[in-house]
């Protein structure tokens, strides 16, 4: 159960990032670096939350089931 909600969260989160990155490409005025380091920030935060077990995606049955570490 909290494997399908950190999917969703991390789903959305990346939708989100996605979507305000797209709201703001118009005001940058072809500024596509500040683009770029704003999508590797939004990145780098998602993979910290994962790094610190916060979100526990579990993409493609990577992670095998029954470990007591996960």
């Amino acid at each position: 159960m909290y494997q399908t909600i950190s999917r969703i969260i991390v789903v959305l989160y990346i939708g989100g990032t996605l979507f305000i990155r797209f709201l703001l490409e118009p005001q940058l005025q072809g500024r596509f670096v500040y683009s770029i380091a704003l999508g590797l920030f939004a990145l780098l935060f998602l993979y910290a939350l994962i790094k610190s077990r916060l979100l526990r995606p579990n993409w493609f049955g990577f992670e095998q089931k029954g470990n007591s570490e996960l």
